[in-house]
């Protein structure tokens, strides 16, 4: 449950980053492992080491003192731990908003009430599809998932959602999971990663036309979808005319694997040469991360939904609120 005090840690950070740029939002990759094996993704060396616990909580302390409100734990993927509980704890005790993003596929009853005694505000479900997707296995098939969600919600206040990633191969799958949304009162977001073609005339990009034009009358009519409705606005633009998105990666958000290095931006796992235990506040005041060099140089069409979305809440604070009370 987000506490009093954990809205009014988010408010001074909030207050602050309008004198200088700061990590509102931390991003902390706590494992590279999977339970699963979907296809597309880079996670694929399961043999690969997790930071030690004190290494984690180290991390979540460097982050409170820069200033950051808002942290979410990422994988790979991060129930496979069994320290979980106790890094949310270590966040939560700071006052820090708690946020983890799994596939679900680990998530019985005994974890979801382990996390969420431990403090957990936010729990993202990354789902491709509600029923079969090729090469994915990140799908729901049933509902007992949400079952379990609802139970937790209810007894302590977790707070769930689910993410789509927009692709050619889980487009279908997109209103099955609106229609879900709407029905059981379900959180949604969505993420766009491709734009096939700039003139918008081959079959992919119209049916991604169609796919964002539908999400929109879905959000206009009541459905819970968390991004603001000009990231899908702009998505549609985008697809007849090259479009540059603000981003607030190393400035206001920032992101760390779990070797402790910073990650360059949300869309690449390359790193810069510093680790997150040596930045300072300067570091973010002085645009150290490179963060207008980056967007000069990034691709057109990146809609990257984490960072359009801090981006435009921290721009448009009141739209944050009417999204919190989603």
């Amino acid at each position: 449950m987000i506490t009093i005090k954990k809205k009014l840690k988010l408010g001074k950070s909030f207050l602050e980053s309008k004198l200088h740029p700061l990590p509102i939002w931390t991003h902390l990759w706590v494992t590279d492992k999977c339970n699963l094996s979907c296809d597309y993704c880079y996670v694929v060396d399961n043999k690969s080491s997790n930071p030690t616990t004190e290494e984690v909580e180290s991390r979540i302390a460097h982050a409170d003192d820069l200033g950051s409100a808002i942290i979410a734990f990422m994988g790979g993927e991060p129930t496979l731990r069994n320290d979980l509980p106790g890094i949310v704890a270590s966040a939560d005790e700071r006052n820090m908003i708690t946020y983890v993003t799994t596939n679900g596929k680990l998530l019985t009853y005994q974890k979801l009430e382990e996390l969420a005694r431990a403090g957990l505000d936010i729990l993202e479900l990354s789902l491709d599809g509600y029923d079969s997707v090729a090469g994915s296995k990140k799908t729901l098939g049933d509902e007992t998932l949400i079952d379990k969600l609802e139970h937790t919600r209810k007894k302590y206040g977790l707070r769930f959602k689910i993410h789509q990633v927009l692709t050619p191969s889980t487009l279908e799958e997109t209103p099955k999971l609106l229609e879900l949304s709407k029905r059981r009162e379900v959180p949604i977001s969505f993420g766009l990663v491709y734009h096939n073609s700039p003139n918008g005339k081959n079959n992919s990009s119209e049916k991604l036309k169609q796919t964002l034009q539908l999400i929109l009358e879905e959000r206009n009519n009541g459905t819970p979808i968390i991004n603001p409705a000009q990231y899908f606005i702009d998505g549609i633009a985008s697809l007849n005319s090259p479009m540059k998105i603000n981003c607030d990666v190393g400035l206001y958000m920032i992101q760390v694997a779990t070797d402790g290095s910073v990650y360059v931006c949300s869309k690449l796992t390359t790193k810069k040469s510093i680790k997150f235990l040596e930045i300072n506040k300067d570091y973010f005041k002085e645009d150290q991360h490179g963060n207008q060099q980056l967007l000069e140089q990034c691709a057109d069409n990146c809609f990257s939904a984490c960072a359009y979305t801090t981006s435009f809440f921290r721009k448009h604070p009141l739209s944050l609120i009417s999204t919190y009370q989603k």
